[in-house]
């Protein structure tokens, strides 16, 4: 709980605000075919696909959106290890699929980032939420997906959302939106980004992984 209805129109939260200072360091894994600051420009379905809070077919804004970590840890673990077991021998594996065409970009704020911040039960329940919200798994995410449109009516100030990373407890996970018109709200902060299906790649996530117990092998094995 509580994955019950969106309140109505007439009902009115009290959301906290938290600024992403200009210059902040976030980390992103996306397809190499993508520029490193490219918003995703296409809303999810309203059913089906789509990540927790994407803009979506429906919600009225269909704002470009893209999602962060605030480290190069939570970035991986959100997106390559979702539900991976444990083998037997207590280690869980990346398959080299899941890489494939993926790379890890350093980007950097351009500005002060307005946010809603759902860190801590408190600021959860001032969109009267709790941590099904930021929490559920993904059959729940067109759920989700309605919640956010709905905390976004209630903060036209915001240009995301910041929440306790849920496959890395230690970290914490964001989501900015193109809104308003606003445009280059982060830059490159590296020359290239890190190819996640090179020797080299299998190198970083292992280096950074391995302590959770999640490995990958290198290319050609």
């Amino acid at each position: 709980m509580p994955d019950v209805k969106v309140p109505a129109a007439t009902v009115r939260a009290t959301p906290h605000r938290f600024v992403l200072p200009a210059g902040t360091t976030l980390w992103r894994v996306h397809s190499a075919a993508h520029p490193v600051t490219s918003f995703n420009p296409y809303p999810a379905d309203t059913h089906y696909e789509g990540g927790r809070f994407c803009s979506y077919e429906g919600d009225g804004e269909h704002l470009p959106y893209l999602y962060a970590g605030f480290s190069e840890r939570t970035a991986l673990m959100e997106t390559l290890v979702r539900s991976l077991p444990f083998a037997e021998g207590g280690w869980r594996w990346i398959k080299r699929a899941a890489v494939r065409g993926k790379v890890l970009s350093r980007i950097e704020t351009t500005c002060d980032i307005p946010l809603v911040e759902l860190v801590g039960m408190e600021r959860l329940a001032a969109v009267h939420q709790d941590e099904w919200l930021i929490q559920s798994p993904p059959r729940d995410y067109p759920n989700t997906r309605r919640w956010a449109a709905w905390i976004r009516g209630q903060a036209p100030w915001s240009q995301g959302l910041r929440w306790p990373s849920k496959r890395d407890l230690d970290g914490l996970a964001c989501i900015l939106y193109e809104r308003g018109g606003a445009t280059g709200l982060v830059k490159p902060a590296d020359a290239e980004p890190v190819p996640l299906d090179t020797a080299a790649g299998a190198v970083l996530l292992n280096r950074l992984l391995a302590p959770l117990r999640i490995t990958i092998d290198p290319p050609g094995q």
